[in-house]
């Protein structure tokens, strides 16, 4: 193939072959179509055209006739979505020229048996020395509590004063959340929100802790076996205080699938026990963020139905245990993961500046939330924290700490 620019002139074929012979190029040892280009530049193509470079699942994408879809407000950093995955979009400056050259023909397509010379003339269309790209992200998931907490649920009492305009559906909550779809259905799942007469709601704490007490209580009033739930007489019975939607996200939450059945082989179901215990702790935490540990022990055992053991490591990922120097006591400290920095670098020095040696038990549920496909928890561990051994216990410190 031979490709020749020219700006003012429309060449002809003998142009063509003195601009070889010029160059010192065999004809023989060309395809036999000459590319003209002319460098006619439109003014406002920068405006109207962008490049964008994709990656293998971009390229998919698009081949199957999928969309991809930029997501976010006006102030937001764009991100672009495909149906599962979430890409960071940025400028990104060369040094070559790319030229953008409509019906430009590549070697395979210029290779044609004839021995006369062809020659096609084109326009170049715009020369770039910027493009996009893509690269996959962690879907950016902040803003879903920002904009849903004004409006969450609290119980039918309160319903009155939230405004209707100020509510989410779907088209409104995908346009302003920057994650793909299926990333954003899992965030739903994961964060007590709710769909509630065609609207999303973030269920408060409180009314998350009446619902949840009333199911404890109802559990102590029949004397089932930890085992032994019965949803729908749960359900029943709590039907006039808790919305169909928020139990049966709550009820998903705090139980699993019991191996015991009722007698028409409707399966029964068992209550978590760490998630309740851990509820139940965030609402004496709530109260006294700093407790004596025995007190606050104490408190919670009386807090938790008799068949439901409260465990020290239930409060992993809520709150420390500590010792405290000046009282010689060991105290039950408030440390939510939720009040952690976001970025990784930050959230561990925040880790190892609260306390110096973590185990794997303790400091995983305060980075699981930070992890990706390509970085678990133990990969996180080992690039950002050093490993010791304390009467064969693996525990994690500062990487550059003492």
């Amino acid at each position: 193939m031979c490709l020749l620019t020219f700006r003012s002139y429309s060449p002809t074929i003998e142009d063509v072959r003195e601009n070889l012979q010029l160059a010192a190029i065999k004809e023989s040892d060309l395809q036999s179509v000459t590319q003209i280009l002319f460098s006619e530049r439109e003014r406002d193509m920068h405006e109207r055209v962008k490049l964008l470079e994709l990656d293998e699942n971009l390229l998919k994408t698009i081949e199957k006739g999928e969309s991809l879809k930029f997501q976010g407000c006006k102030n937001d950093t764009v991100v672009l979505c495909t149906k599962n995955r979430t890409y960071d979009v940025k400028e990104v400056e060369i040094s070559n020229s790319l030229m953008l050259t409509p019906n430009l023909e590549l070697s395979e397509q210029t290779n044609v048996d004839t021995p006369d010379r062809t020659m096609k003339v084109l326009n170049i269309s715009g020369i770039f020395h910027t493009y996009f790209e893509a690269k996959e992200c962690e879907p950016r998931l902040e803003k879903l509590f920002t904009i849903l907490e004004p409006t969450s649920y609290k119980g039918v009492e309160y319903e009155s004063s939230i405004p209707e305009e100020d509510l989410y559906d779907w088209r409104r909550l995908q346009n302003e959340i920057q994650a793909s779809e299926e990333e954003l259905v899992q965030a739903l799942n994961d964060y007590f929100i709710v769909n509630i007469d065609g609207y999303f709601r973030l269920i408060s704490f409180e009314f998350k802790v009446r619902c949840v007490t009333l199911m404890l209580d109802l559990f102590e009033e029949f004397s089932w076996e930890i085992d032994e739930v019965d949803r729908e007489l749960t359900y029943d019975h709590l039907k006039d205080f808790i919305p169909k939607p928020v139990f049966d996200t709550l009820f998903k939450k705090y139980t699993n699938t019991s191996d015991k059945s009722k007698e028409d082989g409707t399966r029964l179901h068992r209550y978590n026990e760490e998630q309740c215990c851990k509820t139940l702790a965030k609402v004496l935490l709530a109260a006294s963020p700093v407790t004596e540990y025995k007190q606050f022990m104490e408190s919670w055992n009386i807090g938790t139905p008799e068949k439901i053991k409260p465990k020290e490591e239930y409060l992993n990922g809520i709150a420390l245990i500590k010792w405290n120097s000046l009282t010689m006591e060991k105290e039950v400290v408030s440390y939510a993961e939720t009040d952690l920095p976001k970025d990784i670098n930050e959230r561990f020095n925040a880790l190892f500046k609260e306390k110096d040696k973590w185990t794997v038990e303790e400091i995983t549920p305060y980075i699981t939330n930070l992890t990706s496909q390509k970085m678990n928890v133990n990969a996180a561990l080992t690039k950002y924290a050093r490993c010791s051994v304390i009467n064969g216990v693996k525990h994690y410190s500062s990487k550059h700490g003492k």
